[in-house]
């Protein structure tokens, strides 16, 4: 069995051998190594807690949410870069953690599921939970890498642009090449619909290091709405909803100091791993580097002060009791919280229903979901006078609900296919105007030229 040095040596060299593409088991070895044999040493890579991160944060900053007074130059560093959306994001020298890291946890689950058959010393149902487990975990970082560095899903187009490479063996000297849209969808539905098939994967992960069923049958819900199968997206969201429907009542919030507001007097607010919503637990990858920064006026249009995810989230007065400076109302400093939860399941029922023409249908959807977000002599239950109009009101309050979820950078590339909700961004720093039209090739991110240097079969992305 290995204990947690020995498994920190281990993922200490793959993720060394990822970097420098020398073969895992050509490793010099090392004095007390341990060579995974048994399915609980298998198991091990599987509990390590990196597995319960996003892998990615940067693309909070180019979204249409945030306004940061902080960021004065627009190529400082990887953060105003991002903030600006500058076409190079990473210098000849840079590594991008947000492609390394996917792509680590990814191997990780790879050299799970090569060993499983092989491994001794464990049941059928323990072997048959681990590979539904490395699946799931597998499909969601591949699912990340896609929308982070490949092209939107349009049918038309979707088997001939190019999105990222699949990989599905531990093999680090592999030079794979990207895979077209199509071909990483398909791989990644695979994934999910192997998972759940399977009968020894039960519906809830042992903790939220662990996935369960009902985390690989969210995922591929949110998997099917960014493809714009909205059959297959309403299918298995009310699968998850079945099963799992509790909403947190954000009206059990309150500061322990309502004069010197911040995230730490918010005593009740729950920490990421204990939501009673998580679904899919993912905490953002390096979220330190999320702070202080302002709502967006673009924001505020939707997000109105007498909404509780406005009062717990953002202040127009400091920690010290005084008066906010800033334009726009500051962030408290929340957490950002990555997990697929019940809401975004909820969401993704109510779209479905308001495209296929159901509008009463969707805003009843939406008004289980905003009870939960109001005080009761704010709230004011919605109504649709059509089709669109619900549809309309389902993306705002995707926005509102969604907001510092990792998904609204992606919501916007899949936004842009519809004429109706397509958008340019817009923003200034140190006196300068930066733009971002939509269906930019800044919408798909660079890939990082220490990469291609590596797998010159790796073809950039145009910028």
């Amino acid at each position: 069995m290995f204990n947690k040095i020995k498994l920190m040596i281990i993922a200490a060299l793959v993720i060394a051998s990822f970097g420098s593409c020398k073969k895992y088991l050509d490793a010099t070895p090392i004095k007390g190594k341990v060579v995974p044999k048994t399915l609980a040493d298998f198991e091990e890579f599987l509990n390590d807690i990196l597995l319960s991160q996003s892998g990615y944060i940067y693309p909070e900053f180019m979204t249409d949410d945030v306004l940061f007074s902080s960021i004065t130059t627009a190529n400082a560093n990887r953060q105003s870069k991002s903030y600006t959306w500058q076409k190079e994001l990473l210098l000849s020298t840079e590594d991008d953690a947000e492609w390394n890291s996917p792509y680590n946890y990814i191997y990780v689950c790879n050299l799970v599921l090569d060993n499983l058959s092989s491994a001794t010393q464990g049941t059928d149902q323990v072997r048959n939970r681990l590979k539904a487990e490395a699946l799931t975990q597998r499909a969601y970082y591949q699912f990340t890498l896609a929308n982070l560095y490949g092209k939107d899903y349009l049918a038309a187009r979707a088997s001939t642009d190019l999105s990222v490479p699949i990989m599905t063996r531990a093999d680090l000297e592999a030079k794979a090449k990207r895979a077209t849209v199509q071909e990483v969808y398909e791989q990644v539905i695979n994934d999910l619909q192997t998972a759940i098939s399977i009968p020894d994967f039960p519906d809830e992960g042992r903790n939220y290091i662990h996935p369960g069923k009902l985390a690989s049958t969210a995922l591929l819900a949110r998997v099917y709405l960014f493809k714009g199968d909205y059959t297959n997206a309403l299918k298995y969201a009310n699968e998850v909803l079945a099963k799992k429907s509790t909403l947190f009542d954000w009206n059990v919030l309150k500061f322990s100091n309502p004069l010197k507001p911040s995230a730490a007097t918010i005593p009740d607010m729950p920490l990421i791993q204990n939501n009673v919503e998580n679904i899919f637990f993912k905490s953002a990858a390096n979220p330190g580097i999320f702070v202080r920064f302002m709502a967006s006026s673009d924001l505020l249009a939707i997000l109105k002060e007498n909404d509780l995810r406005y009062v717990f989230n953002f202040t127009r007065v400091l920690s010290t009791g005084l008066p906010s400076t800033s334009p726009n109302p500051d962030y408290l400093g929340n957490t950002p919280n990555f997990s697929i939860g019940v809401p975004e399941m909820m969401l993704i029922k109510a779209e479905c229903l308001a495209r296929s023409g159901d509008k009463d249908g969707a805003v009843a959807v939406l008004n289980t979901l905003r009870i939960k977000r109001f005080k009761p002599a704010d709230y004011v239950a919605l109504a649709a006078s059509s089709a669109e109009d619900a549809l309309a009101q389902v993306l705002a309050e995707r926005r509102r609900e969604l907001l510092f979820r990792g998904i609204r950078w992606f919501e916007l590339k899949r936004l842009n296919r519809d004429d109706r909700f397509k958008k340019t961004l817009s923003r200034t720093v140190a006196g300068d105007t930066y733009t971002l039209e939509p269906n930019s090739n800044r919408y798909v991110l660079q890939i990082a030229p220490k990469i291609i240097d590596l797998n010159p079969s790796i073809l950039p992305n145009p910028r």
